[in-house]
């Protein structure tokens, strides 16, 4: 037999029961189940496909989860996103610096891929060495060998891909520096940005990464660099050498779910999507 509290009307009683009812009925449904867990990722163009690829093999596993992998933001941004907790997970094609560490960010090398030169023309001989990239870009060489135009696409001055081509030789440096002094040049801020204008742009010739082209699979041309293939194994034996390191980079309250994404690209499945999509594996699991 039901009792009821004199100051509490029949009608009131039943609503109040009822929603409990449907409470408890919902507590009873979805336990043991669990909820769906979402993974945000973000930071340097190069890796957003691949780890979009990542995210799809992950979830082969990881039904629950939900993998979502946000617009460029660059490795700087990826990495104060992931230590303020607006990402679960950033991104960077750098080393971390002091500043980043002490904040508490951590970071875990995922990959490493050919840092390139890619055109939009289709060349029966994609050969070319450091100092005759160099003359290009100095403005010494103003058309390619079928005649058409040679138009630059740069990135920013202070970009980790204009620092890395400087590095390449003191002529290369010096061509850099007379490029960005040029006016009207075609500067893109982004890797996405970049590698549409060298597919847009007749000519063109810029920079970017094998990892970058083969997940987006973009229509651009790799030239070879002093007789060497850009490639994978090239990386790896050292008769490559330019390249760019890729990271995961977890802040102080790392979720778990992020973490287990963390481990889940050591194993050999996500070693598989990352040598698919141009990068070098180091020890997977």
């Amino acid at each position: 037999m039901t009792y009821l509290h004199p100051s509490i009307p029949a009608q009131a009683y039943l609503r109040s029961l009822g929603v409990l009812l449907t409470t408890l009925a919902l507590c009873a449904l979805f336990a043991g189940t669990g909820t769906a867990a979402t993974l945000k990722l973000g930071g340097s163009g190069s890796a957003l496909e691949t780890m979009r690829l990542l995210g799809e093999e992950y979830a082969k596993t990881h039904p629950d989860v939900t993998v979502t992998v946000v617009p460029n933001l660059g490795s700087s941004g990826g990495i104060k996103a992931a230590l303020s907790g607006a990402l679960d997970i950033g991104l960077s094609s750098r080393p971390l610096k002091d500043e980043e560490k002490t904040q508490g960010a951590t970071a875990m090398e995922y990959g490493r891929t050919p840092f390139v030169f890619v055109t939009r023309q289709h060349l029966k001989s994609g050969n070319y060495t450091v100092d005759q990239l160099a003359r290009f870009y100095a403005g010494e060489i103003q058309t390619w060998p079928d005649g058409t135009p040679v138009r630059l696409v740069l990135r920013p001055e202070t970009d980790s891909d204009t620092n890395l081509v400087k590095a390449m030789s003191p002529a290369m440096n010096k061509a850099m520096a007379a490029a960005h002094a040029r006016p009207g040049m075609n500067v893109a801020v982004t890797d996405q940005d970049g590698a549409d204008a060298q597919e847009k742009t007749p000519g063109s010739l810029g920079t970017s990464t094998l990892a970058l082209i083969l997940a987006e699979q973009r229509k651009l041309t790799v030239l070879n660099l002093n007789g060497v293939k850009p490639a994978v194994k090239a990386v790896a034996d050292g008769s490559y050498p330019y390249y760019k390191t890729q990271f995961l980079v977890l802040g102080p309250k790392a979720s778990p779910v992020a973490r287990d994404f963390a481990d889940f690209v050591r194993l050999p499945a996500a070693a598989r999507v990352l040598e698919e999509t141009g990068h070098w594996v180091a020890s997977p699991k």
